[in-house]
């Protein structure tokens, strides 16, 4: 099986774009600045296409799933705007995949036969 972690990195387009100084006021801790990111992540989310979308949930299963949480949360939170530490890491990705998928994450066995494949191979996005 394949899994892509940086399917969820497309989603944080919100953050990119936002000001400094908007950014100066955004706690990724707090639940309304959470709630407004979770909002902008769906909305892009639901631009994805099917393949695209099912990438992205399995992606956040598997770093759910991994054990390892901390090796993958470069593809979940950008690095490169500041931002403080999420103080829950499992919490929010169970959070971010309620907002996307409607239901929570399943818990799932992925096994030693899985591929991590960087990049965004064939993601469909449409803006």
């Amino acid at each position: 099986m394949q899994v892509f972690p940086d399917y969820i990195s497309k989603l944080n387009y919100y953050l990119h774009v936002m000001s400094d100084d908007g950014l100066d006021d955004f706690y990724i801790n707090d639940l309304g600045c959470r709630a407004k990111l979770f909002d902008a992540m769906k909305a892009d989310f639901d631009r994805f296409g099917a393949e695209s979308q099912q990438r992205t949930l399995d992606a956040i299963e598997f770093i759910l799933s991994s054990g390892d949480i901390e090796k993958y949360w470069r593809a979940v939170v950008p690095h490169e705007v500041p931002l403080d530490e999420v103080e829950d890491k499992p919490d929010y990705l169970r959070s971010l995949y309620e907002k996307l998928a409607g239901r929570a994450p399943s818990p799932r066995n992925f096994g030693s036969d899985v591929e991590i494949v960087y990049g965004r191979h064939s993601i469909d996005a449409r803006r």
